[in-house]
């Protein structure tokens, strides 16, 4: 399945929210099985908090633009290692040339493995070394819903997989990587609208020490 690894190091986990503590920007990361509404609730997050959604299919879209990808037809296995330079770039320009004050929504799916567990360290440690308050959000979804939102025109549009059956196996036989239980805000997506969901995720970013800038904020 298409996930973005990066070819870093693994990042030691550092980071612990003590009570008081404040934070000016936020690094928010959702997690969860394709067809749950990453991209949408974390683009909803990001409008709340004036901040920038780097969703996975953004990372994916110019080598699948290639191949003019209909989301069924398989692709060639090192595809994926194509991408990892483009995700590399990415995380070096929001850690070396963004402003600090940024604040940003990614997107994946991890599988559990060791290359998932990598990846969530690096984005959680780029959190780290921006002094960003440090989110993990797993949604979870009604099987029958989450099937029914595989083949949209807007999944297609973006080269995401358009194989409802396929997924529907892919979630029933793979797991997905679980970050630490005081890292992350669980949403379940299967009948809350996504703007209500991000609201969800934004007022537990406020309980945890966030006080940057927000849509609301900043008008």
């Amino acid at each position: 399945m298409p996930i973005s690894r990066s070819s870093a190091p693994t990042p030691t986990h550092t980071q612990s929210t003590s009570a008081g503590q404040t934070f000016d920007s936020c690094v928010v990361f959702v997690l969860g099985y394709p067809g749950m509404g990453k991209r949408t609730v974390g683009g909803h997050v990001a409008q709340q908090l004036d901040g920038v959604l780097v969703h996975n299919a953004l990372i994916n879209q110019p080598l699948l633009e290639l191949f003019r990808w209909d989301g069924v037809q398989p692709l060639p296995p090192q595809i994926w290692d194509y991408a990892i330079p483009i995700r590399d770039a990415v995380l070096r320009t929001i850690e070396d040339l963004a402003p600090p004050t940024n604040n940003y929504v990614f997107t994946n799916v991890l599988e559990d493995d060791e290359g998932a567990a990598e990846e969530y360290a690096r984005v959680r440690a780029l959190a780290q070394r921006r002094r960003s308050l440090f989110l993990a959000v797993m949604l979870t979804c009604d099987l029958e819903e989450q099937v029914s939102r595989i083949d949209t025109p807007d999944r297609i549009a973006w080269r995401k997989g358009a194989d409802p059956e396929g997924y529907r196996r892919y979630t029933l036989t793979t797991d997905l990587f679980q970050p630490p239980a005081d890292e992350v805000f669980h949403v379940d997506t299967s009948h809350v609208a996504p703007a209500e969901n991000a609201r969800h995720i934004v007022d537990e970013l406020w309980r945890r020490g966030f006080t940057g800038k927000s849509a609301t904020s900043s008008t």
